[in-house]
Formats: structure tokens, sequence, C-alpha cells
């Protein structure tokens, strides 16, 4: 498969298209589609889970046979190296679809439940490669053909179906190191893990943050030289929160609030820094 033309035209006739979008990319995905769609029947993965207030900050399923100019839209992205979304092909009901993918919202990883943004072709582009041919499988669940925009080219996957794969318990997925091998090694992870906390445990904050300076990511690896050389280890995740938040005239002083203890975790620490964040924002927009 060279072109999306000619994935498309691959395909089955009774297979439907789809893609995943996030609405928070710079592309303005969502806003397209509801310029231009008709109708405009699709499903915000957040909704009915415990996101579900900020619907709008995770990912959509859009039937993309409801947009007449799809085709060409996506021609545009790939011709500016820049596709935003995952493209799906399947014969399952749509229903199905939503359940499959809304069960991956949560993953494992070192033990402890996570936001997975799998929805992100820079996050999950590298780790496809690094999948099994059962993860591959079990990752796509009801999808029949997957496409993504990866490092200049279309990266397809065409797993075997198995309807016995296709319904899950949340949370079922669970994130090896492997899966980061293609990745730049332990500073990736980190940064990888500090952005998927921070979308999980602060998701107005860090929207906030992605609205007002771009994508998280960027910023936080920004951070991360100076964190890694001059912070004590045990707080160079709360540094960088401080600073991504605006808050960098806090340190060093946070580190004698009250509640802070020499015994705290890395996390417990981050969440408590998030915590106080939290509350001066409150505080600041009860006093205007």
């Amino acid at each position: 498969m060279n072109t999306l033309t000619e994935w498309k035209n691959s395909l089955p006739a009774e297979w439907q298209i789809y893609v995943l979008i996030d609405p928070l990319a710079d592309n303005q995905p969502l806003q397209y589609w509801y310029q231009h769609a008709e109708p405009t029947d699709c499903w915000p993965l957040y909704a009915g889970t415990e996101w579900s207030d900020d619907i709008l900050s995770g990912p959509w399923l859009l039937p993309l046979a409801q947009l007449s100019s799809w085709e060409s839209w996506w021609q545009q992205q790939e011709a500016n190296e820049y596709a935003s979304g995952l493209l799906l092909a399947s014969a399952c009901p749509p229903e199905k679809l939503v359940r499959h993918w809304q069960s991956l919202l949560t993953a494992g990883l070192d033990g402890e439940e996570v936001l997975f943004r799998y929805y992100d072709p820079r996050i999950l582009g590298p780790m496809l490669f690094t999948f099994t041919e059962e993860e591959t499988r079990r990752f796509l669940g009801p999808t029949h053909e997957f496409l993504l925009w990866h490092q200049g080219g279309w990266l397809s996957a065409v797993p075997y179906l198995e309807p016995d794969l296709t319904e899950h318990h949340e949370p079922w997925w669970r994130m090896k190191d492997a899966h980061f091998a293609g990745q730049p090694g332990e500073k990736n992870i980190v940064l990888f893990n500090l952005e998927q906390w921070l979308w999980r445990n602060a998701n107005e904050l860090t929207t906030t943050c992605y609205e007002q300076h771009g994508a998280i990511s960027t910023q936080l690896e920004a951070l991360y030289p100076q964190a890694m050389e001059t912070i004590p280890v045990l707080w160079q995740p709360s540094w960088m929160i401080l600073h991504l938040m605006g808050f960098p005239h806090w340190w060093p002083d946070i580190r004698q609030l009250p509640g802070i203890c020499h015994t705290d975790e890395q996390r417990d620490l981050m969440l408590k820094v998030i915590q106080q964040i939290t509350k001066t924002e409150n505080s600041e927009v009860e006093s205007r």
C-alpha cells in the first residue's frame, strides 16, 4: 500500500472507514468534522466513562462515510506530513468499536493504571512496531484494518480478527518495557509516564496548558535536561509540573509546605503539587 487512495480502494465495499481523532490536535479535526460532515453521527469515547465531563479532551470516533471530502482532507495532511488521527476499517457495528477503544483508555504501566493516549500517532507509531502478532490482534480488536501516518509514511496493520478478543473489562491492556524499544529510552519513558499521569490526574490543568502553550510532550522535553541536571531525583517530576503549569516561582519553597513529608514518594509529591496548584487556581477564580 503506497497511498491512501490505494488503501481505500482495496477494502471490501461492506467495510466502513472510521477515524479516531484527538480533538485537541493542532489541525482541529473535530471542528472540521462539524463544519463539513452531513449528518454528524459520531462518538466521544470519554462519554459514559470517568472522564465524561471532559469529552472534548479525549478521542472521538468519526464515520468517514458522512464526510464526502474526507479523502482530500487526509491527503492534504499527508502532503503536509501531518496526519493526526488513526484510520480504521471494520465490518463490525460502530457500537462494538466504541466499546473496544474505550476499554483501551486505561492501561497498566509499572503496576499502576494510566491514561493511554493511543490515539496520538506520535505515541502509537513507535509502539506498534514492538507489538507481537497476538498483541496486535488484541489491541485492534474488532478493527479489520488500521492505518496511521508515521515518520513520513503510512503504517498499516491487518490483524486476523477474532470475535472473542473484541470485548474486555477495564483495565486489561498492559504496556511492557518492550513496547518502548523503538523510542529514545529512559528519557522517553519518563516523559511519557509524566504526560500520561498529568492527563489522568490533572486533566483540566493539562488541557488549559495544552491550549495555551501547545503539545505537553514538547514542553516537558524542553524542561527535562535542567530537571535531570539540577533537581534531586525525588523532585524532578514535581519541578517539571511547576514549570509546566506556570508556577516556577514556588521552587524550592514548595518543599517546605505543610503536608509535604520527607518520606513521600515521587507520585505522592506530584499529587500534592497538583493539589496546591488547583487550590490556588480556584482561589483566584473565586476572588475575581
